[in-house]
């Protein structure tokens, strides 16, 4: 190292408020039926060190409902699901321990309620994303689901439809969608469903990104927020690194810097952003 650098931390980090709550509601489950009777429905989170130390835990993954047996336990992740998991779920008796973000839960109760309506539901998101895909199925004719002003444009022929937006989306985006959807829809009724809280984080994110050389921004890589903020570091020419970890982080990354902004996805635990920290004060102290 050449020199000593500053670190800036954004101040919205670590869990957001939905993987507090999923994480507290499965430690409860831990507390009361024992790690090794609980199962999770997918990943929890999209975090692989959090994964990780729930199944040092006994915590097991399942891919379906039929990998658990009558009277286990199944964790249903803040990202939701499908109503027909839910249902199997209590028909084979198997206790489901529903940490669906209750943001998540008010997309799935809109999307029923405009399907009540007869209008045509429409989802902006990515429909290969488990959030949309468990919303969708809260819609018993199928929803549409779109991710571009192209798509929103080949929907000019429906006349009455509600629209949500994936929590997790780009508000700019939907927003451009939203008033492509008013020009060719006459009768249509949207619902503002983007979490505050993911949008507050991507503002602060880049509130610090404009004020240092270099952005690392923490989190899983298969994390779709913590992809988001780094892209968007990126798309406005600003210097950005993506890791999950802090053994990831190359010395050689910093010659000739001489301020960093540290931000992290909402299902980025505090332990690695600790170790992260640790590592970059340690980089920063020396000469």
């Amino acid at each position: 190292m050449s020199k000593r650098f500053e670190i800036i931390m954004s101040p919205h980090s670590g869990y957001c408020f939905g993987v507090k709550r999923a994480m507290r509601l499965l430690m409860r489950g831990v507390a009361k039926y024992g790690g090794e009777n609980i199962y999770t429905l997918g990943e929890i989170i999209h975090n692989p060190q959090a994964v990780e130390k729930i199944k040092n835990m006994g915590v097991r993954g399942a891919k379906s409902l039929l990998d658990i047996g009558e009277g286990d336990n199944v964790v249903i992740r803040a990202h939701g699901v499908h109503p027909d998991i839910l249902n199997t779920a209590h028909r084979r008796k198997i206790n489901v321990i529903d940490t669906t973000c209750p943001f998540v839960k008010s997309s799935q109760e809109y999307v029923q309620s405009l399907y009540a309506q007869g209008r045509s539901v429409i989802i902006i998101g990515d429909a290969e994303h488990p959030e949309v895909i468990g919303i969708a199925g809260h819609v018993p004719s199928n929803a549409i689901i779109i991710k571009s002003v192209k798509d929103a444009e080949a929907l000019q022929n429906l006349r009455k439809a509600g629209v949500i937006t994936q929590t997790t989306f780009s508000s700019e985006k939907s927003n451009s969608i939203i008033e492509v959807l008013k020009n060719y829809i006459q009768d249509i009724k949207v619902y503002d469903t983007i979490c505050q809280a993911t949008v507050e984080r991507r503002k602060t994110t880049m509130d610090v990104a404009k004020r240092v050389d270099m952005m690392l921004v923490v989190g899983g890589k298969g994390s779709s927020n913590t992809k988001r903020l780094h892209a968007m570091c990126l798309d406005n020419g600003i210097m950005s690194r993506h890791i999950e970890v802090a053994d990831e982080i190359d010395v050689g990354w910093f010659e000739g810097i001489n301020n960093i902004g540290l931000t992290t996805g909402t299902s980025t635990p505090d332990w690695v952003i600790e170790d992260v920290k640790k590592r970059l004060y340690e980089l920063a102290a020396s000469v």
